[in-house]
């Protein structure tokens, strides 16, 4: 009897790690995504850098993976006549600016996706 227990829990523990292996290819794994399919990117409606005159460099904190990368640029993307590109390695975003930036609605964008806005590295 105790042998059948043993086998059950093992084949349990095996069909479970081919769950998880299974949901981790089709998902992806991340942090912040490791349960959940990945964001859709968010596309500014103006990709052109040419069309923005206004940049501003910006640290983040809170950011380890590519889905964290989507979901900050998707944040700023999604306000008006903004385009944003994470660079991950140093830990910032680059936001360009039809109009003068406002430093605290990019603030609250990154905010509410839920990453720290740290000081302005370059505003021009």
């Amino acid at each position: 009897m105790a042998n059948v227990i043993i086998v059950l829990i093992l084949v349990a523990a095996v069909g479970y790690g081919i769950y998880s292996f299974i949901h981790h290819l089709r998902h992806g794994g991340g942090c912040c995504g490791e349960h959940d399919a990945p964001a859709k990117k968010v596309r500014a409606a103006d990709t052109n850098k040419s069309h923005y005159p206004h940049r501003l460099v910006m640290g983040v904190d809170g950011m380890t993976c590519q889905n964290c990368q989507r979901h900050v640029e998707n944040a700023l993307n999604t306000l008006p006549d903004t385009l944003a590109e994470v660079n991950l390695s140093a830990r910032h975003v680059t936001v360009w600016t039809k109009a003068d930036a406002d430093e605290e609605v990019i603030r609250k964008a990154i905010r509410d996706a839920g990453y720290l806005p740290l000081r302005t590295k370059e505003k021009v």
